[in-house]
């Protein structure tokens, strides 16, 4: 059986359509209208994807984003974001609170699936090697797990961050280009501004502590691990 994914949609015929286009593809659904319905029923049987529109009564998508993200179960689900045609803020906010892609209303079908898919395979763990260790000295990431630990401490990091520090360690000392690491953190498709790039580097410089400053900005190039 395929993956369970959640939808939140105050909009019930939009939420219908959704539950239909992806029960029919076979995943597992369940939905709620509202943020704070759903933050419940999450906690209680997490979710291998969730489905949130921007724009919803009470807590925002972008604000119930916030919130998995926070939490320490919730921290490394899949979110897409639904948003209306022409909200180019809603998008940039949603990416920068840690949304994974977003699709704009009204959708195609078929254009949603594979969005849908090709998230689920990205956030499977399947393209890379189990239980896959790296480490850096007191620095230690658990791929599979999606773990890290610093001097023994574990450290909650959103998915891009750990999929960033996962970049770095895998290639210590070796420049990474902002279109190289744009590239292997979204979807060919998705639209990253140069701030989001910036603001996930300074995440991750500041949850490293004394590591931090081992991630250098190649000016005019992009970046780099120093692991000397």
């Amino acid at each position: 059986m395929k993956e369970r994914v959640y939808i939140i949609e105050d909009d019930p015929e939009m939420r219908e359509v959704t539950r239909l286009v992806l029960e029919r593809a076979g995943y597992r659904v369940s939905e709620a209208g509202t943020a704070e319905e759903s933050l419940v029923a999450i906690q209680r049987e997490l979710p291998d994807l969730v489905v949130s529109d921007i724009q919803l009564p009470g807590i925002s998508g972008i604000r119930f984003c916030e919130i998995l993200r926070k939490e320490e179960r919730t921290k490394n689900i899949p979110i897409i974001l639904l948003t209306v045609l022409g909200k180019n803020p809603d998008k940039v906010r949603g990416l920068k609170t840690g949304a994974d892609d977003y699709i704009t209303k009204p959708y195609d079908p078929s254009e949603f699936l594979a969005r849908v898919e090709a998230l689920l395979r990205r956030t499977s763990g399947a393209a890379r090697e189990p239980s896959k260790i790296l480490e850096f000295r007191k620095l230690r990431l658990d791929v599979d797990r999606r773990e890290v630990e610093l001097a023994g401490k574990s450290i909650a990091m959103r998915r891009k961050e750990f999929d960033l520090l996962a970049l770095f360690l895998e290639h210590p000392g070796r420049l990474l280009t902002r279109a190289r690491i744009n590239k292997a953190l979204y979807d060919e498709d998705v639209i990253v501004t140069e701030n989001a790039l910036t603001s996930h580097i300074k995440n991750l410089r500041s949850l490293l502590g004394p590591y931090g400053n081992r991630i250098e900005t190649l000016v005019g190039e992009g970046y780099r691990f120093n692991d000397e």
